[in-house]
């Protein structure tokens, strides 16, 4: 399956302490455009949720820029996650997630 029709990534630490799931600005076009609300889906349940994002300097003072990302509790470090658009509805995603202890 091509990136294209897939969003994945491993769970750091920070994400995980922080209950969110980065999107890489390369990858914002796989998801409705930020600020707009769209359901989130995973095995044991489904929220309204939306891309958000964060003024960050930490390429130093000189190279301001944003980090995305979407608000997701109960995330461990090391886990595996894929979000996948719906076949089905428009603004519902897909979500898929490898605990980190079922690999090693």
């Amino acid at each position: 399956m091509s990136s294209k029709t897939k969003y994945s990534r491993k769970i750091s630490s920070k994400e995980a302490s922080n209950d969110f799931i980065f999107i890489l600005k390369n990858k914002l076009s796989f998801f409705p455009p930020l600020g707009e609300v769209f359901e989130l889906k995973s095995e044991n349940s489904s929220c309204k949720v939306q891309v958000e994002s964060y003024p960050c300097t930490c390429r130093g003072p000189d190279l301001p820029h944003e980090h995305y990302f979407i608000k997701w509790e109960g995330l461990e470090q090391g886990d595996k996650l894929e979000i996948k658009r719906s076949s089905s509805k428009t603004n519902e995603y897909l979500l898929k997630i490898v605990s980190h202890e079922m690999y090693p």
